[in-house]
């Protein structure tokens, strides 16, 4: 009973902060979110319309830095413990400037000022406030898309199912699930909906270096990972012919030496310790482990549909 209590609240305080108007900017925002508390593939994404956007304009990615000690620009020799994971990891795949910092219209005022940005790219952006938004893509996990349908703490949601009608575009992430799309259209008739899904390409060792996806087929494998949806990274895992063993952490969790030592221990059973590039950033060298790099699909159409904005 008392969970259900801080949900109401929860949702009183969600609709309160809703009423607020963001700023505008002398340059376009597209924001790239969700309704649950994570798992759906955006930092993939984001990477991919950066880029797309880049084709054409000076794009850069405008990110929270999730537990990061610091703000600005994202530099090539900044760890996780700066930046947090996903800027840290974003910044290893792409070259598209990258910014982090709480206030993100301060990080876009200073882009556009000193890197003549002309568009941005707001990762995890559904529920920010602080910027005018031109297009929000809103993206759904479409193997677990709700949760148990409840708002935090009760479930996963982070804003009721009614915020679908703000939704210019909607991707649904990792499962061809169309029976989504009923649900989607009772509270949006407008959005052209789209498909998504992850190819696993290769395996990386600590050094960067390539291996055959092939390297794993028929080994023991320690599933090790710190993701929202670590399920979906270990069904891959197993359709790449890995008898896999999960060993999961939280989502964004510092290994600390105390963990890796346990790994260490945990791993001497197995042939070979597989985690995902998300982790490597924070596991920073200190275990021996093959990660997964992952090409992302989009189906055809999506990029047409991104609006060639006016500044």
């Amino acid at each position: 009973m008392p969970l259900y209590f801080l949900e109401i609240l929860y949702k009183l305080g969600v609709s309160f902060h809703n009423l607020k108007k963001g700023r505008k900017i002398p340059a376009s925002v597209i924001s790239i979110g969700n309704l649950t508390t994570g798992g759906t593939g955006k930092t993939e994404i984001a990477i991919k319309i950066a880029e797309y956007l880049e084709e054409s304009e000076k794009c850069a990615i405008l990110s929270r830095g999730y537990k990061g000690k610091r703000e600005g620009l994202v530099g090539q020799e900044d760890s996780f413990l700066d930046v947090g994971d996903e800027p840290a990891m974003m910044k290893i795949r792409t070259n598209v400037p990258i910014l982090v910092g709480k206030d993100r219209v301060k990080q876009a005022k200073w882009a556009i000022e000193n890197l003549r940005v002309k568009r941005f790219v707001l990762d995890d952006g559904f529920q920010y406030r602080g910027l005018e938004i031109d297009q929000n893509i809103l993206l759904i996990n479409g193997n677990n898309p709700f949760g148990n349908g409840h708002l935090l703490p009760c479930g996963i949601l982070r804003e009721p199912l009614s915020s679908i009608k703000r939704a210019d575009i909607i991707l649904i992430t990792k499962k061809r699930n169309t029976g989504l799309i009923e649900t989607i259209r009772r509270f949006n008739q407008k959005a052209p909906i789209f498909f998504s899904s992850y190819k696993p390409k290769a395996l990386i060792d600590t050094k960067d270096r390539y291996m055959r996806l092939e390297t794993i087929k028929n080994k023991r494998v320690l599933a090790l990972s710190g993701v929202a949806d670590p399920a979906y990274f270990e069904e891959e895992l197993k359709l790449l012919g890995a008898s896999i063993e999960p060993l999961r952490f939280p989502d964004h969790h510092p290994f600390s030496e105390k963990d890796i030592e346990a790994i260490k221990r945990k791993a001497e059973g197995f042939d070979v310790v597989v985690s995902t590039l998300k982790d490597k950033v924070r596991l920073l060298g200190r275990l021996e482990a093959l990660f997964l790099v992952i090409e992302l699909m989009i189906d055809d159409g999506f990029f047409e549909h991104i609006k060639e904005l006016q500044i």
